[in-house]
């Protein structure tokens, strides 16, 4: 459903900061920009045939906003207003992103502000919704619930939520989909495999995907678990490259 630009937490420079999107037709949603994801949306042409852009923030740390600024700059260059998300009544965050971007040269003009619950993106979507989750203390944090015609996408950012994601286990359709961090190791801000294995049984593994890794032996332990791990997007260069090598 999602397809990835980077599945890799804040220092992981092989693996990318964790950002994904949805593109149909001249649309698409882009979840968070990374300090490492704003060039990569360009080597993946990400853009190409795009009009419209909504951009969905879990929170501020660097590895998930910290490209937004490159990202309005160049949006604005091919005649872009993005559209950034805003969870309704959060007057407080809308105002951090707003000085976020002010620090960095990015005047309110060069972008939109729109609330979670007035979001229709896609012809086949129903709801769009921000729901706070544990993260940082300093921090707010927030999963991203998106409601299609056939199923429900649940997109946990960084958290160690461990309740936010039982109550999914709750009312998870058949169809449903979970993408979740993963890279928490003794860590009081991050979820960690051996933590989901509690959380989700053999048969619910198959509708998580695992992201946000620390390293290469946080995705295979994820796989050897049961879990599906998201897959960061090949550039067509990479691809031809790849089909050459073999």
């Amino acid at each position: 459903m999602l397809k990835f630009i980077g599945i890799g937490d804040l220092l992981n420079s092989d693996l990318l900061n964790t950002s994904a999107y949805i593109k149909e037709k001249n649309r698409i949603l882009l979840i968070d920009c990374g300090v490492m994801s704003f060039k990569r949306m360009l080597e993946l042409n990400l853009f190409e045939d795009v009009n419209t852009v909504y951009i969905a923030i879990t929170h501020m740390h660097p590895d998930h906003i910290g490209g937004l600024a490159s990202l309005i700059f160049y949006l604005n260059h091919n005649d872009i207003l993005p559209k950034i998300i805003i969870k309704s009544e959060d007057e407080e965050n809308k105002q951090n992103i707003t000085n976020l971007l002010l620090l960095q040269g990015v005047d309110v003009s060069r972008y939109d502000f729109v609330v979670d619950d007035n979001v229709i993106i896609f012809d086949n979507m129903l709801k769009f919704t921000y729901k706070s989750i544990k993260h940082n203390e300093q921090l707010k944090s927030y999963a991203i619930e998106i409601s299609f015609v056939d199923k429900k996408v649940y997109y946990l950012g960084d958290n160690n939520d461990e309740r936010y994601q039982k109550n999914i286990i709750k009312k998870l359709g058949e169809n449903d989909l979970i993408y979740t961090d993963c890279c928490g190791n003794n860590s009081t801000h991050h979820i960690d495999l051996n933590t989901l294995t509690e959380i989700y049984d053999d048969k619910s593994r198959k509708q998580v995907y695992c992201m946000h890794f620390k390293d290469d032996e946080s995705v295979l332990k994820a796989k050897n678990l049961g879990f599906n791990v998201a897959v960061k997007e090949q550039s067509k260069e990479e691809y031809l490259k790849k089909i050459m090598l073999h």
